[in-house]
């Protein structure tokens, strides 16, 4: 499967946003469709920016002067979904796929032992693929 077809299958292939519109309609609309980040694109759909997340973080963090004044909890999500420290990759993986959510504290009984986010599950795939290819190519040489 490639990728074009992953995209196509998702309900909204490609979350767009037109550059005019404010950071707190970009925000708006990345939680109503669950994504991330947002295109942007020109009248003729040529593309011509993104804004993520991040990009949004960093502006609270230059730009917002109360940010000192507002506490954790009053912003924090208090419905968690947790993963056991003893499950899998793919479980952390399929969890993360149905919950839409990009971060995972992990807990062992009541307790939090770590935090896996998408990236970091992305990365041990990408290592444990590599790794297998180059175990695949000794043995294919040694033959």
């Amino acid at each position: 499967m490639g990728l074009l077809d992953v995209v196509r299958a998702k309900p909204d292939p490609m979350p767009v946003i037109k550059q005019t519109a404010s950071v707190l309609a970009a925000v708006k609309q990345m939680l109503s469709v669950r994504e991330s980040g947002l295109l942007i694109l020109t009248p003729g759909g040529e593309l011509v920016g993104i804004i993520t997340e991040k990009d949004v973080m960093r502006l609270i963090a230059e730009r917002y002067t109360q940010l000192d004044k507002v506490e954790v909890w009053e912003v924090m999500s208090k419905s968690l979904t947790t993963i056991a420290s003893t499950a899998t990759v793919d479980q952390a993986l399929q969890v993360m796929t149905e919950k839409h959510i990009h971060h995972l504290p992990l807990v062992e009984g009541s307790k939090a032992v770590g935090l896996i986010s998408l990236d970091d599950i992305i990365s041990a795939r990408l290592k444990k693929t590599e790794h297998e290819a180059q175990l695949l190519k000794d043995f294919i040489a040694q033959q």
